[in-house]
């Protein structure tokens, strides 16, 4: 796969990600009366949704520690922005944001720019 490819499979997923997102959630929020933290807890109602959310829960807090770990030992910058994303529209595009911001600072440092320069 080329990195066209690969860039293109991210970003579709992300979108595709925040599209259904937001077809299914703010409805159930309005008709919840924008009961959030209700909304949430919901997904642990049936013993597979729990399953499933703790997953994607532990994979977040996965994510979090690649992000910290690799702006301290790679110094990859930006990382963060993916983690608020993913706050707000999910692991997928979390993930995919990260992926984008790695793959530019790996551009960066094989045309010999350091993380600073490239800002």
């Amino acid at each position: 796969m080329t990195e066209r490819i690969f860039r293109a499979g991210l970003i579709t997923f992300a979108v595709v990600s925040t599209v259904l997102f937001a077809a299914i959630i703010p409805p159930a929020l309005i008709d919840d009366g924008f009961d959030f933290w209700g909304g949430a807890l919901h997904t642990f109602d049936n013993p597979y949704a729990a399953g499933v959310s703790i997953d994607v829960l532990l994979a977040y807090g996965v994510l979090a520690s690649w992000v910290v770990y690799e702006a301290v030992s790679n110094h990859v910058r930006r990382g963060w922005i993916a983690l608020l994303l993913g706050l707000v529209t999910g692991l997928t595009v979390a993930l995919a944001a990260y992926l984008l911001i790695r793959l530019r600072h790996e551009a960066e440092a094989a045309r010999g720019r350091t993380p600073r320069e490239a800002s």
